[in-house]
C-alpha cells in the first residue's frame, strides 16, 4: 500500500512538473525562420566588371589595384516566409555572414558598413552607389562570423510589401590610393554562407 502511494505521489508531481514546464516554453516561445541567400553580386565603381568575376565564388567589399571601390551586394527572398507573417510580427532580425579573409583592408579603408537598399535589379549597376536606407558598422577585421542587427530593415521591407531584403558591404574610406587590392572576402560556400535570421514574436 505504501508503494503505490509514493508510486502515486511520484506520477503526479511529474505531471505537475511537465505542465509547469510546458507553460513556461509556451510563455517563452519565438518561432525561428533562416533564409538564404537568393542573390548575390561584386561591382567595382569603374563598372568594368573585374571585381564581378575575380569575385563570382565569394562577395568582396574594399578597393581594387586601379584605385576603384569594390562593394558586395545581397539579396534574401521574403516570398520564402509564411504569408501571414506581418512587420510587427519580427521580434529581431540578424544577418550572419563569414569573414573568410581580410588582410590589411581594415587598417587601409576603416570601417565595414553594411547598407540596407533597395533596387529593381540587384546586379543593375545602379545597386553600387544607390542611397542607403539603413547603414550597421563592423570593426572586427579577424576570420570569422560577423552578425549584424537588421531588424528595423525587416520591418520596412515587410511593412511596404517588398519581394526581397537586399543589403550592400562598403568600406567607410573608398579606396586609399595605393594601387593595391584590399579585399575583405566574404564566403558563399554551402557551409558558410550568407543567412538571414528572423525571431518572430509570440502568436
Amino acid at each position: 500500500m505504501r508503494t503505490l502511494t509514493k508510486a502515486h505521489l511520484i506520477a503526479t508531481l511529474g505531471a505537475l512538473l511537465l505542465t509547469g514546464c510546458a507553460q513556461i516554453e509556451l510563455v517563452g516561445f519565438q518561432a525561428e525562420q533562416a533564409l538564404t541567400l537568393s542573390k548575390q553580386t561584386t561591382l567595382d565603381a569603374a563598372g568594368s566588371g573585374q571585381a564581378g568575376y575575380y569575385c563570382r565564388r565569394v562577395i568582396c567589399a574594399g578597393d581594387d589595384s586601379e584605385n576603384q571601390a569594390v562593394r558586395g551586394l545581397l539579396e534574401f527572398d521574403l516570398s520564402a516566409l509564411p504569408k501571414n507573417i506581418s512587420s510587427d510580427q519580427i521580434a529581431s532580425a540578424t544577418l550572419r555572414i563569414y569573414q573568410s579573409e581580410s588582410g590589411p583592408t581594415y587598417a587601409r579603408l576603416q570601417s565595414l558598413l553594411l547598407e540596407h537598399i533597395q533596387v529593381p535589379d540587384l546586379r543593375d549597376f545602379t545597386a553600387f552607389d544607390t542611397p542607403a536606407l539603413e547603414t550597421a558598422r563592423n570593426e572586427a577585421a579577424a576570420e570569422g562570423y560577423l552578425e549584424f542587427d537588421v531588424t528595423e530593415a525587416l520591418r520596412r521591407d515587410l511593412a511596404l510589401g517588398r519581394a526581397s531584403a537586399q543589403f550592400r558591404l562598403r568600406f567607410s574610406q573608398p579606396t586609399n590610393h595605393d594601387h593595391q587590392s584590399n579585399l575583405a572576402l566574404f564566403s558563399t560556400a554551402d557551409d558558410y554562407a550568407p543567412q538571414l535570421l528572423l525571431r518572430l514574436k509570440q502568436p
